[in-house]
Formats: structure tokens, C-alpha cells, sequence
């Protein structure tokens, strides 16, 4: 879930920025400090909106840096157990399909994508079921419920993201159109 925050943290200005505006040179310094990292209560800084309050700068013993404590708004994302994601299939693989969501991937194994049977058909990169014959591949739009996080703050790549679609109300958007079609004229 994408929410707007409003954080403390340290902008550190190098003395080759000292010439330029301070409030400029904070911005870039948070940036550069903040942005794509991975913090497992927070989830991750998607973008630095804006400086709030300087603080009193800082001058260290032997550094030429002045630090200065900063309050900020930032954009942070971070997947919730429970919450229902949509998102695009980004890869296929043998074993389940990949879902792009926000600045992660989540997983969604064959066995969490319907009740039936799923095999994965090389040939094509999809994934098929068995009874119904309907495909997953890459490209398509799905609704999947998050059921395990697991966020990595010193390699954000190896974080994990478990998804399901074996719920009433999940799956591939061209099934859940299609279904509400057909209970609409069964009515």
C-alpha cells in the first residue's frame, strides 16, 4: 500500500554543494540517501516529495560535511498481509508466476493460482489449468491477496512476496469479467 509520510532523518551537505541553496542541496542529499531503500517498518522510500523543517546544521571533527536534521514527506510502499494488490504478470515460470506490484514482485505459485490442476506450457510461457483451460501469461492483469511478506533491507531484491488468486473475487481480470457476465445473465 502506497502511503504519504512524513519522516526524520539527516541530510549530510558535501562542501562542493555549500555554494548552492540550502534548501536545494538538502532535497538532493535526501534523495540520494533515502530513495529505493528498503526498511522492513516502513517498507520502501519511493520518492522524497519535499523538505518540511531544516534543523541547526552540524560540523563534524575532521569532516568537512555539515549535517543537518531534516523533517520530510516521502512516498513509502509497503505490501500488507491481507491486502488485495492488482498487477501485472511480468514472468512465467515452472513453477508460478511473477506479479509486478509497486516497486516489488510478489510470487504467485501454481498452487495458489485456482483449484485446478496447473501445468506450465513451455512452448508458449503460460501456465494452463486443466479442466477450464484458462491461461496465465506474462502481460496480464490479475487481483491477488498478499500472505507473506518478507522484506530484505540489505539486499531488496531478495525480498519475498507470497499472492494468491483461490479466492472468491481474485484471479486473472478476464475471469473475473467473464464470471460476472455470466451470473449477470443468468439473472
Amino acid at each position: 500500500m502506497y502511503k504519504k509520510m512524513k519522516l526524520e532523518g539527516v541530510a549530510k551537505i558535501e562542501p562542493n554543494e555549500l555554494g548552492n541553496p540550502l534548501e536545494e542541496a538538502v532535497d538532493r542529499a535526501l534523495r540520494n540517501k533515502y530513495e529505493a531503500v528498503v526498511d522492513k517498518t516502513l517498507g520502501t522510500i519511493v520518492a522524497v516529495l519535499g523538505v518540511d523543517k531544516i534543523g541547526d546544521g552540524h560540523i563534524l571533527a575532521g569532516d568537512g560535511a555539515i549535517y543537518y536534521h531534516v523533517t520530510f514527506d516521502a512516498i513509502v510502499f509497503k505490501p500488507e498481509m491481507q491486502e488485495i494488490i492488482e498487477g501485472e504478470v511480468v514472468e512465467i515460470v515452472k513453477f508460478g508466476a511473477f506479479l509486478s506490484m509497486g516497486p516489488f514482485d510478489g510470487l504467485l505459485h501454481v498452487s495458489q493460482i485456482t483449484n485446478e490442476y496447473i501445468s506450465y506450457d513451455e512452448k508458449n510461457a503460460r501456465l494452463v489449468s486443466k479442466e477450464s483451460s484458462k491461461s496465465l501469461g506474462e502481460g496480464d492483469k490479475v487481483r491477488a491477496r498478499i500472505i507473506a511478506v518478507s522484506l530484505n533491507e540489505k539486499e531488496p531484491r531478495e525480498s519475498k512476496i507470497g499472492l494468491t488468486m483461490r479466492q472468491t473475487g481474485l484471479g486473472k481480470l478476464e475471469w473475473l469479467e467473464a464470471a460476472r457476465s455470466q451470473k449477470t445473465e443468468a439473472e
